[in-house]
């Protein structure tokens, strides 16, 4: 059940029955995919507590049956970046880009490298936030997909303060940078091995 097939007024209430049965069943894989669309369904909402309580289930549900899941990293990644705790988001979107370079998931990279570029634009590293957002569009690209909310929201909102920081000019430029990086390079400054001037 995809949070984006979802009506959102019926949400919450159709993943409660869902989680439920899915519960009853002990169907771990199942409930693994519920909690974390519900999740996404709550960030979308803005309820953080909602969204740390369904990843903490699907965390357990995931480890339950051996599943290393980038989607639960990323989603918990971001829940900890709104609630404020950048040294625990961190990990977490490394983790994720660890786990979609392994499994070859370009989208899993691109949003593991967004969160990335949102939390060093969150501490003022401005032209490192450019260049890992150019990195995030560079590896998003090729699979022909859109941005998703609330991450869509996220990367607007970062990019707006690197503009108001850098100006258009710079900001363009180290997106550019980033876009142009090869695959190694890319990886190399998302998790901190290398650095840009």
């Amino acid at each position: 059940m995809s949070a984006d097939l979802i009506d959102p007024a019926r949400a919450e209430r159709l993943y409660a029955e869902a989680i439920a049965c899915t519960e009853r069943s002990g169907d771990h894989l199942i409930a693994y995919m519920l909690r974390n669309n519900a999740s996404v369904h709550a960030l979308r909402a803005r309820d953080l507590p909602s969204a740390r309580a369904h990843l903490e289930q699907a965390a357990r549900a995931a480890r339950a049956i051996g599943e290393e899941s980038s989607s639960v990293s990323l989603n918990l990644g971001w829940v900890l970046r709104q609630d404020g705790d950048p040294d625990g988001a961190r990990p977490l979107f490394e983790a994720a880009l660890r786990i979609g370079r392994h499994n070859g998931d370009r989208a899993d990279i691109a949003y593991a490298c967004l969160g990335l570029a949102c939390m060093a634009a969150d501490v003022g590293d401005w032209h490192r936030a450019g260049t890992l957002h150019g990195v995030a569009q560079a590896f998003l690209d090729p699979t022909g997909e859109a941005w998703q909310d609330p991450e869509a929201r996220y990367r607007r909102e970062s990019l707006g303060q690197l503009h108001a920081r850098l100006g258009d000019e710079q900001a363009d430029r180290a997106y550019a940078e980033g876009l142009a990086l090869s695959l190694d390079q890319a990886l190399d400054l998302a998790i901190g091995t290398a650095h840009t001037a």
